[in-house]
């Protein structure tokens, strides 16, 4: 059996410190265990980003972080089998769930700290991991530490390893989340059908129908699967409460542009700023992106001030840039550089 479920903290704690009790006297003998529980417990005290666990009775548990001072990094702190539980698999898939958590969760990497000789490091290096650092001394002595790393999505394209597929994340923000569409965003949908300055500019259908609302919802995974771009939904007090893309049709040159919507009963409360301000800065992982640029009507005077905000800079005029019903419409383009413009004072701004 490897079947995984999620741990509770605390109540799982304690199990899992013996877990991790046995594996050391099994490989090392003779332990300290009183201080070695101590400083296993003091691991939970963090931000947790996955605690998965294996087996009832307990045969074994990971536990995944965020890296200190490095947002696209996870870190899979402990990983520990019985070893009474060894060689049926568990290993492997604690491994894999850590692997497939991160990488949902719009990381790019998993990095884990192992010692030198450690007879796990073929297991590691069978799912994808390399050492990325030289041997580092242990504070408790021993096998020195080396660092190994998975990469989760490519720095470059985005994409998730070893796929041409986009993995759209969750990312957060200051008032909202970014995050994929989930089938209960369908009223925002439906909400943003009947405003005409969203359905002119963007694919979100000009008729207020639940099953057409529902295919939309569909499509904006597929981008994400087609390597289109990054269609987010922007959630603010637990409901979706409009829309930001990155597109990327232009990204072999560099540039990617970015469009936003936000449904009309929730406007004016800074929503399109703080989801703007978050993508960008989100943005810049790809290694590959210099230029992010967007294109708005020049009536649209809250998304101007919007993009100003968020360190936008206007360059210009677009003569019959873009068709929206039946004319030829001028559009305003504004860009931010990997090199950053100044950014307004929020607090001198309204909301937008």
């Amino acid at each position: 059996m490897t079947d995984i479920v999620a741990g509770d903290i605390p109540e799982d704690i304690e199990r899992c410190v013996d877990v991790w009790i046995h594996a050391l006297r099994h490989r090392d003998g003779d332990v300290d265990s009183r201080s070695i529980a101590d400083r296993r417990r003091k691991l939970f005290d963090g931000h947790v980003l996955r605690f998965a666990l294996t087996g009832e009775p307990l045969a074994g548990f990971a536990l995944t972080t965020p890296k200190t001072h490095d947002e696209t990094t996870a870190v899979l702190e402990r990983i520990a089998v019985m070893p009474s539980s060894a060689g049926q698999g568990r290993g492997r898939a604690l491994l894999r769930d850590a692997i497939q958590y991160s990488t949902g969760a719009g990381f790019f990497s998993l990095e884990l700290a192992v010692r030198r000789g450690n007879a796990a490091i073929p297991l590691y290096e069978s799912e994808g991991f390399a050492a990325v650092s030289e041997p580092v001394p242990h504070p408790l002595g021993g096998e020195p530490m080396i660092t190994y790393r998975r990469d989760l999505v490519d720095p470059h394209s985005g994409a998730i390893a070893g796929t041409s597929g986009l993995s759209v994340p969750r990312v957060q923000g200051p008032e909202i989340v970014l995050r994929p569409f989930e089938e209960s965003d369908i009223d925002a949908v439906l909400e943003a059908s009947f405003d005409r300055s969203i359905t002119d500019v963007t694919t979100v259908p000009i008729v207020a129908d639940p099953g057409l609302a529902g295919a939309w919802l569909v499509r904006q995974h597929e981008r994400a699967a087609k390597g289109i771009g990054y269609s987010f939904a922007i959630e603010a007090n637990e409901e979706c409460v409009g829309q930001i893309g990155l597109w990327l049709r232009d990204r072999d040159q560099g540039r990617a542009t970015v469009g936003y919507w936000i449904r009309p009963t929730r406007r004016g409360e800074g929503y399109a700023y703080s989801a703007l301000r978050t993508l960008t800065e989100w943005a810049w992982h790809l290694a590959d992106l210099h230029r992010l640029q967007l294109h708005i009507d020049p009536t649209n005077g809250p998304s101007l001030r919007t993009a100003e905000k968020a360190g936008y800079a206007r360059e210009g005029l677009l003569h019959s840039w873009q068709k929206i019903g039946d004319e030829r419409r001028d559009m305003l383009v504004y860009s931010r550089l990997r090199s950053p413009w100044p950014i307004a004072d929020p607090a001198a701004e309204e909301p937008a």
